[in-house]
């Protein structure tokens, strides 16, 4: 009977202080704030930006004259017919405001 109970004493001494036990601290430099995170997604997203920039740039700018016309036609055509429409017209019309 002693013995059960010095291992019941023993087992729920482990479960209690377990997570102590294992736990590791972690370092001040390594903790991820979410203030350098935004930062550091504010960053991300500049620099993306500005490379899909400076390709779209460049693209326009290898084609000629005749081409960027064209391109420039059909942007604004597909903006009056299409822009913004994901769903078809009966789907617009038809569903619930």
């Amino acid at each position: 009977m002693k013995v059960l109970l010095q291992y019941t004493v023993f087992t729920l001494g482990l479960v209690f202080f377990a997570d102590d036990a294992i736990a590791q601290r972690q370092k001040e430099s390594n903790k991820v704030t979410p203030k350098s995170a935004q930062q550091k997604e504010a960053a991300a997203l500049e620099q993306k930006q500005s490379e899909y920039k400076s390709r779209k740039d460049h693209h326009l700018e290898s084609q000629d004259k005749a081409t960027r016309k064209r391109m420039k036609k059909t942007l604004k055509k597909a903006e009056r017919h299409s822009w913004g429409k994901q769903a078809p017209w009966y789907k617009r019309w038809f569903r619930r405001q």
